[in-house]
């Protein structure tokens, strides 16, 4: 049985070109402090046309930070293969702020030489 890759679907997700379709997206946001830091929350599930359910998480904080791609946690979870007919892989991934699933997502992406 072969594997069907994340990158693709993440893709999606973020509006760039694919070959996967999103047909539904639901948010949910939330909010807490911790520390005296206020923290936020973005959970988004994401159905495709293939059948295929992933949720991606987005937190970050208000805690002053001069880098140029500062600290958030991105999370992406595959709830349901779909119909691909083989698991979608990883079924994890994690990142630790934008730039690295940017980087992520290019390698990727990259067509094979």
């Amino acid at each position: 049985m072969s594997t069907v890759t994340l990158a693709p679907y993440v893709s999606a997700i973020l509006r760039r070109p694919g070959p996967h379709a999103v047909c539904e997206a639901a948010v949910e946001h939330s909010t807490w402090q911790d520390q005296g830091i206020e923290v936020r929350r973005e959970v988004t599930t994401y159905r495709f046309a293939d059948g295929a359910v992933i949720r991606r998480t987005v937190e970050e904080d208000d805690f002053p930070d001069g880098l140029a791609c500062a600290e958030c946690w991105i999370t992406y979870e595959v709830l349901d293969h779909g119909a691909a007919g083989a698991p979608i892989r990883p079924a994890r991934q994690v990142f630790e702020n934008a730039c690295r699933e940017s980087f992520w997502l290019a390698y990727h992406s990259a067509d094979p030489a």
